[in-house]
């Protein structure tokens, strides 16, 4: 009994230590497996944060790739490169231009490339800048750039001139074979004016601006507008005039421009030029232009004469209201005439010029061109022949003459050149006579060839100044065709 309970504690003395040495066995293998598990999970994690970190950094890439695309388009805007901006884009871009001479949607490369052109035109010279860091969205092969963008701008039109656009942008990308092109551009502008660097740019602009405003002003009196006129005056600017009936001191913006009025009522064409270079000075904000102008002008009562006003002018303007106002004006006659000084024998070069057109519309045998010379109620006295006779009105010389054409199938003529025989023109105000002494026609019909020698007397009546032709209007109110000859051009000398 004592052996057996020895023997069963020995049995349990050698499981437990068995028991404890499987146990202890065991543990140290699930304490490795687990320091490995832990190992490779510490690994993954690191992996998916430098993965991360690589998309990242990929991310960054790709945004810092489209705003160097973004900024690399508005420097070739800026360049007005053409041929770099076109290629920017896909070939179905649409650009969106909101604001200014340009607005519209242009759709495809070529509308695109013309609109730009159209920019370009205007401007020769360009800068820009972000007014704040551009905004940048990356999403797969899109991307989008935001950003505010001040253009700075000189105009060909003036080039002393410096202007701004500020423009709310938006480009939108895709990537097409490694490359980020626009596939939509929106070019939004939101402000515009002018920018003045330098106080001599700044008094060159004012000086050129007030010289502008003189031209503006004697364009406005040559053309006869007082309503252009008024709004160039301050309300209590003065006008100087000097010489002529219009002479006296008108103040306030009403009397002046009742004395342009006065002006333009007695003038019904008006032409102005400088005969010098206009001066100019700037004192802050006033301006002086002093010139020496010629007027050219035509008087209602007699629209034929040309005469002439030389101004001495002074215009003192004051800056109000961003413009040039004139507070004082001078208008000073400093010599005044006649254009038109050989008027009398001007016209009678016209009289002698339309006696022999009629003579010569005669031999062409053109009643369409004749008729027109006669006033309504004319007279045409023949003297001999078959159509000997008085006729008056218009009908009864269309008939005569077409009478005088059935007679002969061809009409030629000359006039003296002797000076004891060419025409004489006399003019008594608004009538005038031309004589011819000797004409000769010399006429065929189906017997052969013929003289007629012709002593010729029209007598014309001025209808007054014709706006359409510039001319006085000359119409004939009596003509005398005086046949003193008539025989077979064989019997001539």
């Amino acid at each position: 009994m004592p052996l057996i309970n020895m023997n069963m504690k020995i049995v349990a003395a050698v499981f437990i230590a068995l028991t404890i040495i499987f146990a202890a066995a065991f543990g140290a293998v699930y304490a490795l497996d687990s320091s490995a598990l832990s190992h490779k999970n510490s690994e993954i994690t690191s992996k998916n944060n430098q993965i991360s970190s690589l998309k990242a950094q990929y991310d960054n890439e790709k945004a810092a790739a489209v705003l160097e695309a973004a900024y690399s388009h508005w420097n070739n805007i800026t360049i007005e490169n053409l041929s770099l901006v076109s290629a920017e884009y896909t070939s179905n871009a649409t650009l969106h231009w909101i604001g200014g001479p340009l607005s519209g949607t242009y759709t495809g490369i070529s509308q695109i490339n013309a609109t730009w052109t159209k920019f370009f035109n205007l401007w020769s010279a360009v800068w820009f800048y972000a007014e704040a860091p551009p905004t940048v969205m990356v999403s797969g092969n899109t991307a989008t750039v935001t950003s505010m963008n001040q253009f700075v701008l000189t105009p060909f039109s003036a080039e002393k001139q410096v202007q701004y656009l500020n423009i709310s942008y938006t480009l939108n990308y895709i990537l097409v074979n490694n490359n980020w092109k626009i596939y939509n551009e929106v070019w939004h502008i939101v402000g515009s004016g002018f920018i003045s660097y330098t106080a001599g740019e700044v008094h060159s602009l004012k000086a050129e601006a007030a010289l502008e405003a003189a031209f503006s002003h004697w364009n406005d009196i040559a053309i006869e507008n007082s309503s252009l006129l008024e709004p160039q005056y301050t309300s209590n600017a003065t006008l100087h005039w000097i010489g002529g009936p219009l002479t006296g001191t008108y103040k306030g913006e009403t009397s002046v421009i009742n004395t342009w009025t006065k002006f333009f009522n007695i003038w019904s064409a008006v032409w102005f030029y400088t005969i010098a270079p206009p001066s100019v000075s700037v004192s802050g904000n006033t301006a002086t232009v002093t010139s020496m102008n010629q007027f050219i002008l035509t008087p209602y009562s007699n629209q034929s004469q040309v005469q002439y006003l030389n101004i001495s002018y002074t215009l003192n303007f004051v800056f109000m209201n961003n413009s040039w106002k004139i507070y004082n004006e001078v208008w000073h006659i400093v010599g005044s005439g006649f254009i038109s000084y050989a008027q009398e024998f001007a016209e009678y070069n016209e009289i002698s010029s339309l006696g022999l057109n009629h003579i010569n519309q005669i031999a062409i045998e053109n009643i369409s061109l004749i008729m027109p010379q006669y006033a309504k109620n004319a007279t045409l006295y023949w003297a001999k022949g078959p159509l000997a006779g008085t006729y008056t009105n218009y009908s009864e010389i269309n008939t005569t003459w077409t009478k005088f054409f059935a007679m002969w199938q061809a009409v030629w003529f000359y006039a003296s050149t002797n000076m004891t025989n060419n025409p004489v023109v006399t003019i008594h105000g608004n009538t005038a006579y031309y004589n011819a002494t000797f004409t000769q026609f010399i006429v065929q019909n189906s017997t052969g060839f013929y003289y007629i020698n012709v002593t010729y007397s029209i007598k014309y009546y001025n209808f007054g100044f014709n706006p359409a032709t510039g001319h006085d209007d000359y119409k004939i109110v009596y003509e005398i065709f005086d046949n003193t000859a008539l025989g077979p051009i064989s019997k001539l000398e």
